[in-house]
C-alpha cells in the first residue's frame, strides 16, 4: 500500500485527514487530522477536485463512524448526490444511513452528514454553506 490522504472539511474549521496505511473503502485503517472553511455542496467539490480527489463517500458503517468521530458534532457536506444517488466521484455503494424521514424529496439534491445526531444523513439545497469532507485517494494535486 502506498501513501494515501484523505481530507475533512467541517463547519468553522477546515479539517484535513491524512491517513498513512489507507486500504480505499475498507474504512478500518483512516486516521483524522484537522484544518477551516465553509462552501456551497458545488464550491466544496470544486475545491476537493482542485487540491485533492473528491468528496467524502461512505461505503460503510465502519467509515461513517471514523468520519462522526473526527466531525465533533458539526453537519458537513459528503460526496452523495441526488443523481440516481450516486458519489461525487460516480461510484455506487449500497450503504446509506439516512436520518428517519430523510430524503424527503423536497427538491433539494446534495447531502449533509448530521454528526450532532449519530452521523445520519439529510438532503439539502446544494447552494447551502456547510463544511464539508474531502475523500482522495492518492497524492494532493
Amino acid at each position: 500500500h502506498g501513501r494515501f490522504r484523505q481530507h475533512v472539511l467541517l463547519q468553522e474549521q477546515l479539517y484535513v485527514m491524512l491517513p498513512l496505511h489507507f486500504a480505499p473503502f475498507s474504512g478500518s485503517n483512516v486516521t483524522f487530522v484537522f484544518i477551516n472553511t465553509i462552501m456551497t455542496w458545488t464550491e466544496a467539490q470544486s475545491y476537493c477536485r482542485d487540491h485533492y480527489t473528491d468528496l467524502a463517500s461512505v461505503r460503510n458503517a465502519a467509515e461513517n463512524q471514523k468520519l462522526r468521530d473526527a466531525a465533533g458534532g458539526k453537519l458537513a457536506w459528503i460526496g452523495l448526490l441526488r443523481d440516481s444517488w450516486k458519489w461525487s466521484d460516480g461510484s455506487t455503494s449500497s450503504f446509506s444511513f439516512w436520518k428517519n424521514g430523510q430524503p424527503d424529496n423536497k427538491n433539494e439534491t446534495c447531502v449533509a452528514a448530521d454528526f450532532s445526531q449519530s452521523g445520519t444523513w439529510e438532503d439539502w439545497p446544494c447552494d447551502m454553506e456547510r463544511a464539508f469532507k474531502i475523500y482522495s485517494v492518492g497524492n494532493q494535486k
